[in-house]
Parts: C-alpha cells; structure tokens; sequence
C-alpha cells in the first residue's frame, strides 16, 4: 500500500457578515477522512467526516488560513480514480475540487490543501 501525497492550496473570498461553512465529500465510491486546523493552532478544529462543520464569521476568518489533510483510500475496485470535493457556504468560491489517482488498488491519496481566507 502505497501513499501518494498532493499539496495545493486555493484562495476564498469570504462574504462579509456571512458564516462560513465547511462539508466535505468523497467520491468515486472511495472511503476517507479528514483533520482540520485554523492557522497554526496544533489543536484540530475536527477530524474523521467532515459535515456542516462551523469554521467561524467570514470578518473573522479573513487572513486567516485553514489547513486541511483528506486521506482517501482507494477500495472501489472498479477505478482508481479520487474525486474529493470541498464545499463552503460564505465563501466565493463556493466549491473547489479535486481529481486525481492512485496507481494500484488499496493505494493511499493524501491532500495537503491550504484554503486562504481573503
């Protein structure tokens, strides 16, 4: 079992009076799980499913920069395609997604992603 590890980051431009909200979703029929923090706070704001997770006001977000980790392991033995969408309410935009594949089934793909609250 291999891990394949991706880093990207993306910038949000948050509305302002908004709360902004995070879900996360995997698809392709694959399974995984996710860790988030604020910034550089070595405490995770959560981990495993993320739904309807509360990240905060957008004016308080703004600058800031959420750190999150999606761990998908590839069990769908017909593809090993990695489909994992980000979708944020008070945000612009609203859903950033990510596409990509292990090479032998069971593989590991890991996102390191950086979400940049402007």
């Amino acid at each position: 079992m291999a891990i394949r590890k991706r880093k990207e980051s993306a910038d949000l431009t948050v509305s302002p009076g908004s709360d902004v909200v995070l879900n996360i979703s995997i698809g392709n029929a694959q399974i995984g799980a996710s860790v988030i923090r604020l910034d550089n706070d070595d405490n995770p704001l959560a981990k495993g499913e993320i739904r309807n997770l509360q990240l905060g006001k957008a004016d308080q977000l703004k600058g800031k920069v959420l750190h999150v980790i999606t761990n998908v392991l590839d069990t769908n033995s017909l593809t090993n395609g990695i489909v994992v969408t980000y979708s944020f309410s008070g945000c612009t935009p609203s859903v950033v997604l990510y596409q990509d594949e292990v090479i032998t089934d069971g593989d590991i793909m890991s996102f390191l992603l950086d979400f940049n609250f402007k």
